[in-house]
């Protein structure tokens, strides 16, 4: 192997803003999972009221929140492999997403699907009972899906781990001489007008590909959609005429985003985005509307990295601290969820005084059980995918997916 020229961050530089990023990720995912027991695509506890205006916040939130998530943890196997034989990066992607996401569904998981069973009156018994049905009923099938199903919430840790192990050989090419000759043209192209924008080519391709026979949300259109958008955070930190370039064509990407999100906006309020969601087949409109989705989730995806790096690039210790939580919390914060909701939301008071209440203690609680039973803990860290306690805390890039 020929000897890299590494054209990027410099080994050990810290990019502040990845990590502002994720926390905001994090956050965003929770105040989403919060949001979601009361609108009609994903409730899991049934509530008086649903709210089917939120359909279009739904699809938003849905088409680039996630992405945001699988770019960061791209960014962070670019610093992950500078440092790790092949060997080492999946060993550590191995501990930190597969173990935490074992040990979610098996303690969390049955939990969350009782009370969900118990609102909607599909069991009778206690959760001593529950327990042995909710695995004696798990339905594997070659469709991805079914891991949500079991796991919940934690179906993005299997997704990454397996998107980081399928994606390997070719991270490890884009760090050899000819892989970086590659970089060198692409990140070329980029720095043109509304360069950056050739990345959501692929995304379309796959989305329109796929979309139809593999429709629904978690399916295989999102899988490859993912681990595509996966490489691009990887690449985007090879060469930094890609910063420059997400300098350039940040505002013109919140442009783009945000008049996507309008066209979005109108066809949810005049009824049309339920059609265009529902199309199964190869007809201009479901063309359209994978291209839709594509312009949504890209574009907004380079103007977070455009605002990260211009508002979110210093780091303090609150940001440390988050960033160290942000596993484990992930891992937490929707069962705490499920329980308060499923206490609370047959309250009869507004939908709104209940979302604050129901997110704000949420939010509380998962911070003070990870602060006292998992930080604090060597079982509990492992478990959650954390570092040993007797370790010495490296500053370095990506916690959330090492």
């Amino acid at each position: 192997m020929q000897p890299l020229i590494h054209e990027g961050p410099i080994h050990g530089e810290r990019l502040h803003y990845l990590d502002g990023l994720r926390v905001l990720a994090v956050l965003g995912v929770f105040y989403a999972h919060a949001a979601n027991i009361f609108d009609l695509f994903y409730w899991h506890i049934k509530g008086v009221e649903q709210n089917g205006n939120l359909i279009v916040l739904v699809v938003f939130g849905t088409e680039w929140g996630m992405s945001l998530f699988f770019v960061l943890a791209g960014a962070g196997a670019w610093f992950a492999l500078q440092s790790r034989t092949s060997g080492q990066f999946i060993s550590e992607r191995f501990k930190r997403l597969i173990i935490p996401c074992i040990a979610g569904t098996i303690l969390l998981s049955p939990f969350e699907a009782y009370l969900i069973a118990l609102s909607h009156s599909l069991f009778k018994g206690n959760l001593l009972q529950f327990y042995p049905y909710f695995f004696t009923n798990i339905q594997i099938s070659w469709n991805p899906q079914w891991i949500g199903t079991v796991s919940f919430h934690l179906w993005f840790l299997a997704y990454l781990f397996f998107v980081s192990l399928l994606t390997l050989p070719l991270l490890l090419y884009l760090r050899q001489e000819r892989g970086q000759r590659f970089i060198t043209k692409l990140a070329a192209f980029c720095g043109k007008p509304a360069g950056l924008f050739i990345f959501a080519l692929p995304i379309a391709l796959i989305q329109i590909a796929l979309r139809a026979p593999f429709p629904g949300y978690q399916s295989w259109a999102d899988f490859f959609t993912w681990l595509f958008i996966f490489i691009y955070g990887f690449i985007l930190l090879t060469n930094p005429r890609f910063t420059s370039a997400i300098r350039k064509q940040g505002l013109l990407a919140l442009f783009v985003g945000i008049a996507s999100f309008l066209v979005m906006l109108v066809a949810s309020f005049t009824g049309v985005l339920n059609s265009w969601d529902t199309i199964s087949n190869y007809s201009v409109g479901y063309l359209l509307y994978q291209l839709l989705r594509t312009i949504v989730t890209w574009s907004w995806m380079i103007f977070i990295l455009y605002f990260g790096m211009l508002y979110l690039n210093a780091g303090n210790k609150v940001i440390d601290y988050a960033n160290e939580a942000i596993l484990p919390f992930y891992v937490l914060h929707y069962p705490v969820i499920v329980v308060i909701a499923y206490y609370t939301l047959t309250w009869d008071i507004n939908m709104v005084v209940k979302f604050l209440f129901v997110s704000t203690t949420a939010l509380l609680a998962t911070l003070l059980l990870y602060d006292l039973l998992i930080r604090r803990i060597k079982i509990s860290r492992w478990l959650f995918g954390m570092k040993p306690l007797h370790k010495h805390r490296k500053n370095i890039q990506c916690r959330f997916t090492r």
